[in-house]
């Protein structure tokens, strides 16, 4: 996780800025569902299989049914600040920040889980040749990152810091099921924890 965690960046006006985002789409079939503990075991376009716990806020979860269709979506974040970090970084150089978003009563069973990591490194390496930069995390992991501009290479120093925040969001819809599958409720989300 501390490798994947380096992948990211923004900065101040006068440094180079980077953010990087991913979306990851992915459809899976329900395999196993317990109501009772809320634990649903999907199963990957590669046969592999995956168990999930639905977080409470989605207060349905009796219509979703062993064979649904769900669309799983990851989106990925990863932003690079190089700065001088505040004294709160300083006392706490990794946080772990969590926070799950629920529909309204009104509308469809649905939410959204997001995590969010923040790391305060350090540059310990710069290769001008394949244009990477070493990072080490608070942990003491370290990370290789490729330079996007090769025109900011010269403003980086080892030793500067790079505060780093990754961002993950995951989301699952309940979508129509094709027609070999039964049907289900169209339009349904779930909000998951792993």
């Amino acid at each position: 996780m501390g490798a994947l965690m380096i992948v990211a960046g923004q900065a101040q006006a006068e440094v180079p800025t980077r953010e990087d985002v991913t979306l990851v789409k992915v459809t899976e079939v329900v395999e196993a569902i317990n109501h009772e503990t809320r634990e649903v075991t999907l199963r990957g376009p590669t046969g592999s299989l995956k168990q999930m716990t639905v977080g409470d806020n989605v207060k349905r979860l009796d219509e979703v049914k062993v064979g649904d269709a769900v669309t799983v979506d990851f989106f990925l974040s990863v932003a690079y600040e190089l700065r001088e970090p505040t004294d709160a970084e300083k006392q706490e150089p990794f946080v772990v920040l969590d926070q799950a978003v629920k529909a309204d009563a009104e509308q469809l069973p649905g939410g959204a889980v997001l995590k969010q990591f923040r790391a305060l490194c350090t540059i310990e390496g710069l290769d001008r040749v394949t244009e990477t930069v070493t990072l080490k995390g608070p942990r003491g992991n370290y990370g290789l990152v490729a330079v996007k501009d090769p025109a900011n290479l010269p403003k980086l120093r080892i030793g500067q810091s790079v505060v780093v925040t990754y961002t993950e969001a995951l989301a699952i819809s309940l979508e129509k099921p094709s027609s070999s599958l039964p049907s289900a409720p169209s339009g349904m989300m779930l909000n998951t924890t792993n």
